[in-house]
């Protein structure tokens, strides 16, 4: 019996409204880490061999990755992430089991090689939209969406980017029938305000068009999915979750979480 699993419809709850000046990729890392317990110690290790669904999508060479349209070089084929958390993850699949959905993991634990190349590519693209932003300008604008590696410490927990503990996760839902991707209303990594988790519970009108409303389903079936199992949920993008990460504490606003995954050297499995 899956302890969190809750019988309502979970596309007809609201998602709890962003508050304002939520914490961003710019506030968690004062949070301390409980390095050297027996969860900090738990492997990361690839999601496939648990039977989730995945595509390492800095990873594809077919340039159809939006909004990117290229590979990464210092990305994975495959998606890794602790092991617990993706037991989580499958019984998330359970949850979602009785919508016909199932999670489709796009992204988890990163190397810090990859972050810089992610970091670079946000820094790059403040500088095209901005209009000759200041180097603090595009440090502001890409950390909105990336944790910043500048400065990685290994020794210093206070630099360890969130996706560097195997505890961070972006992805999406499929169809269990047809193994297509359900409709959120905006693609992966958008820096609009269409990405921010709340965005169609702001945007209520009364009179919503059925691509509205079926977005705003989604993404409450995620978020939900995802919340009543354990996870907590980044509101700027609708698409990334944590568990036991400093993120996680931070944007639970719960006092009682504590972060037990730290920065992860390059696991064996990662290829």
């Amino acid at each position: 019996m899956n302890e969190f699993k809750t019988d309502s419809d979970l596309r007809e709850r609201a998602i709890p409204l962003r508050l304002d000046g939520a914490a961003s990729a710019h506030d968690y890392h004062d949070v301390p880490i409980e390095t050297g317990s027996p969860p900090s110690e738990d492997p990361v290790v690839p999601v496939s061999d648990f039977g989730l669904a995945s595509e390492s999508i800095y990873a594809r060479t077919d340039r159809l990755n939006a909004p990117y349209y290229k590979c990464f070089n210092s990305a994975s084929k495959s998606v890794h992430l602790r092991k617990s958390v993706i037991e989580r993850l499958v019984r998330v699949n359970e949850t979602l089991s009785t919508f016909n959905a199932e999670v489709y993991l796009l992204d988890g634990y990163r190397p810090i090689a990859l972050q810089i190349e992610i970091w670079d590519d946000f820094v790059a693209q403040a500088r095209r939209v901005l209009g000759d932003p200041s180097d603090e300008e595009c440090a502001h604008y890409a950390g909105f969406y990336c944790s910043d590696p500048r400065g990685f410490d290994e020794a210093n927990f206070r630099t360890w980017p969130t996706h560097s503990t195997g505890g961070a996760i972006d992805l999406s839902l499929r169809s269990l029938e047809t193994k297509q991707e359900l409709f959120f209303g905006s693609v992966f990594d958008d820096v609009t305000d269409l990405s921010h988790t709340d965005y169609f519970e702001r945007n209520l009108t009364g009179n919503d068009g059925a691509s509205v409303v079926e977005a705003r389903r989604n993404r409450r079936l995620l978020y939900w999915a995802m919340v009543d199992n354990g996870f907590v949920n980044y509101p700027y993008e609708w698409w990334h979750f944590d568990y036991g990460t400093q993120m996680a504490v931070t944007n639970s606003q719960d006092p009682s979480r504590k972060a037990v995954f730290g920065y992860v050297k390059t696991p064996p499995s990662f290829r």
